[in-house]
């Protein structure tokens, strides 16, 4: 067996190093998610300063509930494409923010849903563009150069629980509203109880700083400075030459979105369905879905061969 040696491949000691952390808290309605994410917000910006902390809001006015006990600067989005969470992200950190809070994660979902949900053809194939999406939105959180605390909803159902001998109703927790696997890619993930605002990594959380093992707290202030202090107790980061650090999400999302269109191309009639051809050549003169350059005109493309009719 024969083993081709990589030039200047080496192993070397593992060293830790300072980090930029992302933070995810879950909860159902009501458990105090963004109060919980402005007081560690508020900690973290203690230590690291910056222009402030930055709030990108889906809720609306519930988002200015709190504007008089904390200090933060909001923007809300009207629009919950992954695209506008991004560009507020790339808005908050081109100002000067170290700070950012989203609030919540799971409108951005939600909105993908919506827009699968008018799509015809194959199902499946539908998804594989919108997942592409919020792929790149994952990624711009987690290679944002800040720190990130990102709020989702909980799924919820109510539940009977004993208390002073009694059986009482109880809202649950029934993991994030959102991509199932959201929560592992943050550097902790926790979820928030209902009835009592405390934080655990108990229902489908994750904790890779140890410092909520077993530990059932509501979170303040302390926590975002812990938080922070676990973040920045390694070395500085090194350099990586060779190494890509925004991937091409574009490209992929290109090539899921021209697989989409062919298939419902074919779904249709093909070249033999001329409103599917007319439809095409708005996008391309050859009607060729392969020769659209743009990511925002596929995307366009197969919102209309979706609308369109199959030969009878």
């Amino acid at each position: 067996l024969f083993v081709e040696r990589i030039e200047n491949m080496a192993f070397k000691k593992a060293i830790r190093e300072k980090v930029w952390l992302k933070a995810e808290i879950h909860g159902p309605s009501g458990s105090g998610k963004t109060k919980s994410a402005l007081r560690v917000a508020t900690g973290i910006y203690s230590k690291c300063g910056g222009e402030g902390i930055a709030f990108i809001s889906s809720e609306g006015s519930r988002s200015l509930y709190y504007a008089d006990q904390y200090n933060y600067d909001i923007l809300e989005l009207e629009d919950h494409s992954p695209e506008k969470y991004m560009s507020a992200i790339d808005e908050a950190v081109g100002l000067g923010y170290k700070v950012i809070i989203i609030d919540s994660s799971s409108h951005e979902w939600q909105w993908l849903n919506d827009l699968h949900s008018k799509m015809k053809g194959n199902s499946f194939q539908n998804w594989a563009p919108l997942k592409a999406r919020h792929k790149s939105f994952v990624n711009k959180i987690l290679q944002c150069p800040a720190h990130v605390i990102v709020c989702a909803r909980s799924k919820t159902e109510w539940v009977m629980e004993d208390k002073n001998g009694k059986q009482v109703p109880k809202k649950a927790g029934l993991g994030i509203e959102g991509d199932k696997q959201f929560d592992y890619e943050f550097t902790v993930a926790l979820s928030i109880d209902q009835g009592t605002h405390i934080a655990s990594v108990d229902d489908g959380g994750k904790d890779n700083t140890g410092l909520f093992d077993q530990k059932y707290e509501v979170l303040t202030e302390k926590h975002g400075v812990m938080l922070y202090d676990w973040a920045n107790s390694g070395a500085e980061p090194q350099a990586r030459p060779n190494v890509v650090t925004e991937p091409e999400i574009p490209v992929d999302e290109a090539k899921e979105l021209k697989a989409a269109i062919i298939a419902r191309c074919n779904e249709v009639g093909g070249s033999k369905n001329k409103e599917l051809m007319t439809t095409l050549m708005q996008f391309n003169e050859k009607g060729n879905p392969n020769m659209i350059r743009s990511v925002e005109k596929l995307r366009e493309c197969l919102e209309a061969v979706n609308n369109v009719a199959p030969l009878q």
